[in-house]
C-alpha cells in the first residue's frame, strides 16, 4: 500500500504529499571504520533493507556487501594491525550481542562468541591486534564482567568480576592495562579504573567528586595520560586530559554553553577535530592540542555529525545526517578544504531539497523555565481552523531531540500537519542541571513541560486546538501516556510506541543487566516503590479521552511488550478506542524495512482517521 496522509482541509489538492512508503525506503550508511593502512572503509548500510556490513576502497569506486545475515549488524571495528574486521549482531533486536570476525576483511565471517543468551558488550582491540577485551554477563545476568579473548584460538579469561554495569574502553598503548568505565551508580555518576592485565588488580582513577558522565576515553600515544570527553567538574561536556601520574584532570577544549560530542586526533598527534552540540545542531571545528583557537568548518548542510575519525592520510571521515537527508559517510579533505559524499546511499527517488528546515524555538514552562523545541512547519495553505499539530517526544530520557532524518515527519508536514519536537527537562545537551531536573521525585515536571508547550501551541491563532496529538517512543511513550492522563482535555490523539506504562513491572521485566541503570534514573524498586507506582500512567488510564494507538515489538529487552499489553488491555476493557500493533522479531526499535513500512504506514493511516 502507498500510505499517505492527505490534508483533511479542502486545500488538499494543493499539496504535494510525500508518500510514507517512499520516504521509509530511503537508505542510509553510517558508523564508518577505516583499515590501518587507510585503503578500506567499512560501514553499516541498509541498502538491502537490513543493516549489514559493507566495504569500499578509500580510493573510490562502488561498495560491496560483506555480510548477508538474517539479523542486523550493530557495530564494526578494524584491528589496529592488518585488516581483521570485527562486527557485532544480535537476534531480533534482543541486544544479546555476539561477536563475529571477517579475517583480513574478506572471506566468510566466523563467530567469535557462541552464547546467544549472553550479552557481549564490545570493548577494544589490543594494540597488537591479537586480543580483544569486552564485557559480558555469563556469570550473573545482572552483572557485566570483563573478559579478554585471544582471537586466533577463542581462548578467554575473566579479567575482572563486576558489581553492575561496566565496560572495557581501551587498552593502554603498551597492552599491559585496560581502561574500564563503571556505571554501578548510574550512567551519570560513572567512575574510571585501570586493570593491570598481569596481576588483575584494579586502580581507581580520578575518584568521583560529583556526578560525572564519561562519554569517551582514549589513551595518549605515550600512555601517560588519557583524553576524556566528560562533564567532570563542569556543566557541559568538554575534552579533558587525565594525567595518570598525578590524576589531575585538565580541560583542553571547552565551548561555553555547548557539549563537546566528538573529537579526533590527527595522525600527527597535534592537530584535532572537535564536534560540539549547538541547540542540537553539530558544529565542526579544527584546532590543536596546544590550545589555539578553534577554526569552524561548515558542514555540507545543517545536521548532526554521528561519528568522527581521521584517516591515515589526514582526511576526516564522518557520518553526517540532517533533517532532509539520511545518514551518509563523508570525507573532509585535510584542513577542511572540502567535503565528498562517499556512500551516497540510495534515496528511493525521493527529492527533499525544497523541504522547510526545522526551527528551534523556546517557550516558558509551568515554572518559567524555558523549554527548547524544534518546530517543523507544514506546507500548503493553512486550514481555516488552523493547523493540526503532532508533538513527537524523544526517548531516553537521557537523550535530546536533534535535527536528524525522520522519514515520517516529511510525510506529516507535507500533508499539512505541524510537528513539534520538545526537549523537556531531563534532556541532554543543555547542561547537567537541566539534565538532572527530572530525576526520581521530579519525574512529572517533564510531563508538565510537555503539557505547558501543548497549551501554548493550542493558544496560537494558526493552530486548531481541537486537533493536537502526541506520539513518542520508549521513554517518549511514557511521556505520551502521562500527558494524556494528566491533561486529557488537551490531547486529541495519542500514539505510544514501546513506551513505559508501569515502572513497577518494568523494573521486574527489563533486561537484568539494565535494571540498576534504570533504578538510578527512575527510582529504586524497593525504597521508591510507592513513588514508582504513583507516577506509572497505567494506574490513571481511566482519565484518558483521546483515541490511542499502541505499537510494541515482541523481543524488546528494554521495555518488554507487557508494558504495551497492560495499556491495551485496560483501555480495551473499558471500551475505550484503542488499537495495538504487535511486531514480531524486533526489539527496541524497528530495523527491518518490511516492519518499518508496516509500523509507520499504519501510524499514517491511523492519524488520518484520528487527528
Amino acid at each position: 500500500m502507498n500510505h499517505s496522509l492527505p490534508n483533511p482541509s479542502p486545500h488538499a489538492a494543493d499539496l504535494r504529499v510525500l508518500p510514507m512508503d517512499g520516504l521509509i525506503r530511503m537508505r542510509e550508511a553510517r558508523s564508518e571504520a577505516v583499515s590501518p593502512d587507510g585503503a578500506l572503509i567499512a560501514s553499516i548500510e541498509n541498502a538491502s533493507g537490513l543493516p549489514q556490513l559493507w566495504l569500499r576502497a578509500a580510493a573510490g569506486g562502488s561498495a560491496w556487501k560483506v555480510t548477508d545475515l538474517a539479523e542486523r549488524v550493530v557495530q564494526i571495528a578494524f584491528a589496529p594491525k592488518g585488516r581483521d574486521l570485527l562486527f557485532t549482531t544480535d537476534c531480533g533486536g534482543d541486544e544479546r550481542y555476539q561477536f563475529w570476525l571477517v579475517p583480513e576483511a574478506s572471506g566468510t565471517p566466523r563467530p567469535l562468541t557462541h552464547a546467544p543468551g549472553v550479552v557481549h558488550v564490545w570493548g577494544s582491540w589490543s594494540p597488537c591486534g591479537t586480543r580483544i577485551a569486552y564485557a559480558a554477563n555469563p556469570r550473573d545476568a545482572r552483572v557485566m564482567d570483563l573478559f579478554e579473548m585471544v582471537v586466533a584460538t577463542g581462548e578467554t579469561r575473566c579479567l575482572l568480576q563486576g558489581r553492575g554495569f561496566q565496560e572495557a574502553l581501551a587498552y593502554s598503548p603498551d597492552g599491559t592495562a585496560l581502561l574500564v568505565r563503571d556505571s554501578f551508580n548510574g550512567s551519570n555518576r560513572q567512575s574510571l579504573g585501570l586493570v593491570d592485565l598481569a596481576s588483575g588488580t584494579l586502580r581507581d582513577l580520578a575518584p568521583e567528586t560529583g556526578r560525572t558522565r564519561y562519554v569517551s576515553a582514549k589513551f595518549r600515544k605515550d600512555g601517560g595520560a588519557i583524553h576524556l570527553v566528560c562533564d567532570r567538574g563542569r556543566e557541559f561536556h568538554a575534552l579533558q586530559l587525565l594525567d595518570l601520574a598525578t590524576e589531575a584532570v585538565t580541560p583542553l577544549v571547552a565551548v561555553e554553553g555547548q557539549d563537546v560530542d566528538l573529537w579526533a586526533l590527527h595522525p600527527n598527534q597535534t592537530d584535532l577535530a572537535v564536534v560540539t552540540n549547538d541547540e542540537g545542531f553539530s558544529r565542526l571545528c579544527l584546532g590543536d592540542l596546544a590550545g589555539g583557537a578553534l577554526r569552524p568548518v561548515d558542514l555540507p548542510a545543517p545536521g548532526v555529525v554521528q561519528s568522527l575519525r581521521y584517516a591515515p592520510d589526514g582526511a576526516l571521515l564522518m557520518t553526517i545526517e540532517g533533517a532532509d537527508r539520511p545518514a551518509d559517510i563523508w570525507r573532509c579533505d585535510a584542513g577542511g578544504a572540502g567535503f565528498a559524499n562517499l556512500s551516497n546511499a540510495p534515496k528511493a527517488g525521493v527529492e527533499l531539497t525544497d523541504r522547510p528546515a526545522p526551527v528551534v524555538a523556546r517557550l516558558p514552562s509551568f515554572d518559567g523555565r524555558e523549554i527548547a523545541h524544534f518546530v517543523y512547519a507544514p506546507t500548503g495553505p493553512q486550514p481555516a481552523a488552523g493547523w493540526p499539530v503532532l508533538f513527537i517526544v524523544h526517548g531516553g530520557p537521557e537523550a535530546q531531540w536533534r535535527p536528524t532524518f525522520r522519514a515520517d515527519i516529511h510525510h506529516y508536514t507535507s500533508a499539512g500537519i505541524m510537528v513539534v519536537a520538545p526537549n523537556v527537562r531531563g534532556s541532554t545537551g543543555y547542561g547537567r542541571a537541566f539534565h538532572e531536573a527530572d530525576d526520581v521525585e521530579r519525574r512529572m515536571d517533564s510531563v508538565a513541560d510537555l503539557n505547558a508547550l501543548g497549551r501554548a501551541f493550542a493558544a496560537r491563532p494558526d493552530v486548531d486546538a481541537t486537533r493536537i496529538g502526541v506520539m513518542g517512543q520508549s521513554y517518549g511513550g511514557f511521556m505520551v501516556l502521562a500527558a494524556v492522563t494528566e491533561a486529557p482535555d488537551l490531547w486529541a490523539a495519542g500514539i505510544d510506541i514501546y513506551g513505559v506504562a508501569n515502572f513497577t513491572t518494568l523494573m521486574q521485566t527489563t533486561g537484568p543487566w539494565r535494571a540498576a541503570l534504570r533504578a538510578a534514573e527512575y527510582g529504586d524498586p524497593v525504597t521508591d516503590a510507592a513513588f514508582l507506582a504513583e507516577v506509572s500512567p497505567v494506574h490513571r488510564l481511566d482519565r484518558v479521552t483521546a483515541p490511542m494507538l499502541i505499537v510494541h515489538a515482541t523481543d524488546d529487552p528494554r521495555v518488554p511488550m507487557e508494558q504495551g499489553e497492560q495499556v491495551f488491555a485496560r483501555l480495551r476493557g473499558r471500551g475505550h478506542p484503542v488499537e495495538m500493533l504487535r511486531i514480531d522479531h524486533e526489539g527496541h526499535g524497528f530495523v527491518r524495512m518490511a516492519n518499518r513500512l508496516t509500523v509507520f504506514g499504519r501510524i499514517a493511516d491511523w492519524l488520518q482517521d484520528n487527528l
